[in-house]
């Protein structure tokens, strides 16, 4: 049987858990920095689409048994952003059927928690996660280019670039890990 909800996970500085209705407004400000957008949605996000967003958490977790944690530092409960996998059938993936049943990593983090390694402890907790419960195949992720700090990242978690797909008149990196 697949779980409701994430399983609550703990490194040595931070709290992965699942999402709850009560991280509205958390989420709504972590989605409508532009900091943060820059490189993931491109704008701001509504409050009622940042509300969607956090309703498909519990649902990623109920229908395929992984998902998205919200993450806190420890002990002070601070909200720092979202991390997981997801999966989310992208339109850019169209001529990979082969990724349809990978998940894909992503991490989301607001700017305060930039540059303290908080990403890098979350995202492996994550991946050995994933290593095992998941059965088999690859994790893959989506990287604009210009987002060296987070290109850095996946390299240090395993993630090897393997083509560009085409997003609009961009191109995005598409890496894949395999399973360890």
């Amino acid at each position: 049987m697949i779980p409701p909800l994430a399983p609550t996970l703990l490194t040595p500085r931070l709290t992965l858990r699942p999402h709850r209705a009560a991280d509205l407004n958390a989420c709504v400000e972590l989605w409508q920095d532009p900091v943060v957008t820059r490189h993931t949605t491109g704008i701001p996000l509504a409050r009622q689409d940042v509300w969607t967003r956090l309703l498909r958490h519990p649902g990623h977790w109920a229908l395929l048994g992984f998902g998205y944690w919200v993450l806190e530092e420890r002990p002070s409960g601070r909200f720092v952003g979202e991390v997981g996998l997801g999966h989310f059938k992208r339109d850019l993936l169209g001529g990979h059927p082969e990724l349809d049943a990978v998940p894909e990593a992503g991490w989301v983090l607001l700017p305060w928690a930039h540059g303290k390694g908080y990403a890098h402890e979350a995202m492996a907790a994550v991946l050995a996660w994933r290593d095992a419960n998941l059965l088999g195949g690859d994790s893959f992720c989506l990287i604009r280019p210009e987002n060296g700090a987070s290109l850095r990242l996946a390299g240090k978690l395993g993630f090897v670039e393997r083509e560009r797909v085409a997003e609009g008149s961009a191109a995005t990196a598409l890496l894949v890990r395999p399973p360890r």
